[in-house]
């Protein structure tokens, strides 16, 4: 007789231990105890509606900042798309992890954009206990993958390290870098549910088998024989789409007939009913619900009223979301307070008691409001019209749509300082080293033919922390502010331009575009728009002129050579290009543009 013993399996819980790890922390035994928990997340069903419910729960219908100036940096930012995955990794993991770009004169953040909890991992602590880096991959398990080193949200170092990762984590007991989902207490049970619904559908493929036991009274057959025998059997009676079904045995001898003997059938069934409920029970409780019929799971023996439902819903608000969302809310906070617009940030829908009502309006009526005040100031509503429109169209107090309209009117007389004051702190006088051999308007058609003049002289620049992309060893591209006039009509921006007298790099024009202006003047609202194309801004009469200046006494071309190159380029010639091409309006006077650079359509008197 052949008997196989079978090794009972054991259960080992899984590991969430921090171990320091080279320059960064391991997050369990395998370094992987947050993907072991998004796995979690997919195949335990009341886990995995809980997470989702209540992150929705705390995402509610987003979140707004009070200050127009944050409202309008959100909208750039695209913050809810982001908050709302941030809400499902809070619930999750207990943290999320947001990537700060900061603008290129640092002034601001340009970009917010989340990044998955599960792919980052904390730098090591310093001698303060201070983490100052994280480390991002978004396969841990693969050895191979080197890790992208991400430094700690910190404004005091935004000029050398643009790009930064705010990673936050409430306190937890007992952990320093990493947080603990405040359903760990369960997790168990949420891998014992995971467990049960794989052991039923096993059952179900394996036929509800073993119902019986087949004794076969010929002799012990080889191993090949017995495997070829289990197979067949497998394949007559293994599977649900076998159930019923019954078998048919032949025999020429009756003592050596098989024998089946039929497994007793045992409680089975209400073993796993009690293991369903229970492991349902201790979810709800690991995730701390009060009442489980909030997320429609009935209790067996009570009906709950509607009082009972509410007073349950409120408890949870106070003890599970209203927390979270305080977690979400500074973060936004301190993002807006790190750009210097500090502002109150608070969820759509939730009543601010003793707010102005002037700034507790909607993200689409403050859009809405500054397309009605930009109108008035395009002359196609008058003040009265625009008040009347906001109060009627978009339920404005009379008062506070007065008041608004005072606070963000746009004025005719672009406000530039702090453009200007960028430009003149990196706009250049050229030394007596450097020779102007060409200048003219910036011509699109022209521009990657004459940047390819200079590729035989590609050698590294003089002085690479000033210079251009354009530039090379013997060649310096700037834009000079022209026509060189100005007079009493000018914008006080285009005469300090004009009198400044200097030229400028085109990154430099392009990174001015990032100073806040007045607001609305940019796109759709925006308070920045581009002066690399629109100049001092509409109906400006101003463009950019490119210059060419060449390095005296090089080795490489002479004044004459490098004049004469220039001149017999071909209209119609299109050399590869290896620089980023200008844009058309670069050239243009805005009022020689469509709407003479407006946004919307207007009546002028004045002459092009």
């Amino acid at each position: 007789m052949s008997i196989e013993s079978i090794k009972l399996a054991t259960y080992q819980p899984r590991s969430f231990k921090e171990t320091v790890k080279g320059e960064w922390v391991n997050y369990g035994e395998d370094n992987l105890f947050p993907q072991y928990l998004v796995d979690l997340f997919h195949q335990s069903p009341t886990h995995n509606a809980l997470c989702t419910t209540i992150a929705m729960m705390i995402y509610g219908e987003g979140f707004e900042a009070q200050d127009l100036n944050a409202k309008l940096l959100f909208a750039q930012w695209g913050l809810d798309d982001e908050l709302r995955k941030a809400s499902l990794d809070l619930k999750l993991h207990n943290g999320f992890a947001l990537e700060v770009v900061w603008s290129l004169d640092r002034e601001t953040i340009a970009n917010v954009k989340h990044v998955p909890f599960e792919c980052v991992r904390s730098g090591t602590m310093d001698e303060n206990e201070v983490v100052h880096e994280y480390y991002y991959s978004r396969d841990w398990s693969n050895k191979r993958n080197e890790p992208v080193c991400l430094p700690k949200f910190n404004p005091e170092y935004k000029d050398e390290q643009p790009t930064q990762l705010m990673y936050v984590k409430p306190f937890t007991v007992g952990s320093f870098y990493y947080p603990k989902p405040d359903y760990l207490g369960a997790v168990n049970y949420i891998e014992l549910e995971k467990e049960i619904g794989v052991f039923h559908i096993n059952n179900i493929k394996n036929g509800l088998s073993p119902s019986f036991a087949i004794h076969f009274k010929n002799g012990i057959p080889s191993d090949e024989e017995r495997n070829k025998i289990r197979q067949d059997i497998e394949r007559q009676g293994a599977g649900a789409q076998n159930a019923g079904k019954f078998w048919m045995t032949f025999s020429d001898e009756p003592d050596r007939v098989p024998e089946i003997e039929a497994f007793a059938l045992s409680d089975a069934d209400k073993q796993y009913q009690f293991l369903s409920e229970e492991t349902t029970a201790k979810i709800m409780v690991g995730h701390r619900v009060t009442n489980p019929m909030m997320f429609g799971v009935a209790t067996p023996g009570k009906l709950g009223g509607g009082t009972e439902l509410a007073e349950s819903a409120n408890l949870f608000d106070e003890q599970v979301v209203f927390p979270a969302r305080a977690v979400l809310v500074q973060a936004c906070e301190d993002l807006l307070n790190a750009c210097g617009v500090p502002s109150q940030v608070q969820p759509k829908g939730i009543e601010v008691g003793e707010a102005d009502v002037a700034q507790s309006y909607t993200g689409i009526q403050v859009s809405s409001a500054l397309d009605i005040i930009a109108k008035q100031v395009a002359g196609e509503l008058t003040t009265s019209q625009a008040i009347q429109l906001l109060v009627t169209m978009l339920g404005f107090p009379f008062d506070s749509a007065q008041r608004m309209f005072q606070e963000t009117q746009l004025s005719q007389q672009l406000n530039l300082d702090s453009a200007f004051d960028w430009l003149q702190s990196r706009g250049e006088e050229m030394g007596e080293d450097w020779e102007l051999i060409d200048e003219r308007e910036v011509d699109y058609e022209l521009e990657d033919t004459q940047d390819a003049l200079w590729t035989f002289a590609r050698t590294l620049r003089n002085n690479p922390s000033r210079a251009s992309e354009q530039d090379n060893e013997i060649v310096r591209v700037r834009y000079a502010y022209a026509p060189q006039l100005a007079d009493a009509k000018s914008r006080d921006f285009c005469s300090r331009m004009v009198n400044a007298l200097k030229v400028y790099r085109k990154e430099d024009i392009i990174a001015a575009g990032s100073q806040a202006v007045n607001p609305g003047w940019g796109p759709e609202g925006a308070s920045t728009y581009s002066i690399w194309l629109y100049k001092g801004g509409g109906s400006c009469r101003h463009f950019w002129m490119r210059q060419t200046y060449l390095q005296k006494n090089n080795k490489l071309v002479s004044v004459n050579e490098a004049k004469a190159l220039i001149q017999a380029l071909p209209v119609n010639e299109r050399a590869k290009n290896r620089l980023q091409e200008n844009d058309s309006k670069v050239a243009q006077r805005p009022r020689d543009m469509s709407n003479r650079g407006f946004l919307e359509p207007r009546t002028f008197t004045t002459p092009r």
